[in-house]
């Protein structure tokens, strides 16, 4: 059995990793535990990590349950490598580590038995008298914006491993530039009109996506199963589309996890966005300062110099933002937050906010699950129990970080 485990620099990904396991943000065209589960295939996956986080997954019937009997123990925000995965089978145990981070361990029963499970991260400190050695060249991701800077690389990585194939439909007129670099999946279409260039990067179209007339993709690029690019849609390199997501506008280097939408005019760039987001039509993101200089934002509540020059919006997931919305460098909206109005809104806006740059008022509970739910349903998918705990626990946890300025209900 494998253990995917959060470690104490899971807040580093929020926030986006607010409703899910870290293990499965993406990065290329696969998430961080799609990577574990190819490379050890047929083996059995259970999570560790943040309660909530851990009862959340439990409730939609994934395993959190400690293991009974000897496993591997993988850091849910190290990038999985063939290179790594051959290290990760040696016999014995052993703790593998990286500065003062665990990468992975193997355990005994006996070993695992004295971890204290009830913890948001496991304590491989405690475990004495187990060997432990020290790697330097496999790659932790330490931020969400990690993530998007090593976007690139994992999308043409992810194609050598794949390789080119057309098993869709290309229709008269359109145009693929490099098509030895493009991969089409079953059933996805692209039509007359729209142009793929893979010349700087491959490009991959997953089973039932479609790319419609006009919309120009550039590579390297991932467009997940199902979704659609918009007509007209100008889509640059190093961007990753998760599925059942409707995108236009004006995309670059950004990923945009399933089932959102960004349909309109309008640049998403150097961004990340979680599930069920919604940008309304000429919605803007800034990713690049006047005086080119480094970019800080505030997550958690505390201040970080993120080192990039290019950095977007982070928006966790069921956020939507009106029409005409400006998000200035190095924005983070949190979950279920509602951004609407003229003029440039704080760059830190909490979960469950409703407002602009006027101020902003707690979005209701249950006016967000209602709209969750409504939302959902377009898409033939359930609000779950689960799902309406975590999005409880995560308002309730943010009370203190909304200050309401303004008094019009939202409604």
């Amino acid at each position: 059995m494998i253990v995917l485990f959060e470690d104490s620099r899971a807040r580093g990904f929020e926030p986006i990793a607010l409703t899910r396991h870290v293990s499965h943000l993406l990065v290329g065209a696969h998430a961080l535990r799609a990577r574990v589960e190819r490379a050890f295939a047929g083996e059995a996956i259970t999570l560790h990590g943040r309660a909530a986080i851990m009862r959340y997954h439990g409730g939609k019937g994934e395993r959190v349950e400690r293991p009974g009997e000897t496993a591997l123990f993988v850091n849910a925000r190290a990038l999985m490598t063939g290179a790594l995965a051959t290290r990760l089978r040696a016999t014995g145990e052993w703790i593998l580590r990286q500065g003062d981070a665990v990468v992975a361990a193997r355990l005994e029963s006996a070993s695992i038995a004295r971890l204290a499970w009830d913890r948001d991260a496991l304590d491989f400190d405690a475990l004495e008298g187990i060997a432990s050695t020290s790697i330097d060249d496999a790659r932790l991701y330490d931020w969400v914006w990690d993530l998007i800077a090593d976007n690139g690389e994992r999308l043409v990585a992810d194609f050598e491993e794949r390789g080119a194939a057309n098993e869709g439909t290309v229709m008269p007129g359109a145009m693929l530039v490099a098509g030895d670099r493009i991969a089409i999946g079953r059933g996805a279409v692209v039509r007359t009109g729209a142009i793929l260039d893979a010349t700087d990067g491959p490009i991959t179209i997953d089973d039932g996506a479609e790319v419609m007339p006009g919309a120009v993709i550039e590579g390297p690029c991932h467009i997940g199963q199902g979704s659609r690019v918009k007509i007209g849609a100008k889509i640059y390199g190093q961007t990753s589309i998760g599925p059942a997501c409707k995108v236009g506008g004006e995309i670059e280097n950004s990923i945009i996890l399933g089932f959102s939408n960004k349909q309109h005019d309008g640049f998403l760039g150097h961004s990340y966005l979680g599930a069920w987001v919604n940008l309304g039509a000429d919605t803007n993101t800034s990713d690049l300062k006047n005086n080119y200089g480094r970019i800080r934002v505030t997550l958690d509540g505390v201040e970080i110099d993120t080192g990039r020059m290019f950095l977007g919006a982070l928006i966790g997931d069921h956020s939507k933002t009106g029409i005409n919305t400006m998000l200035n460098t190095g924005t983070i909206i949190g979950v279920a937050a509602n951004v609407f109005g003229g003029g440039f809104p704080s760059k830190s806006i909490p979960s469950f906010s409703w407002g602009g740059s006027d101020g902003f008022e707690t979005f209701r509970l249950d006016r967000a699950l209602e709209l969750a739910r409504t939302v959902m349903a377009r898409r033939s998918v359930e609000l779950t129990a689960a799902d309406e705990e975590l999005l409880a626990g995560i308002a309730a946890s943010t009370t203190n970080t909304r200050t309401d300025s303004i008094t019009t209900e939202n409604r």
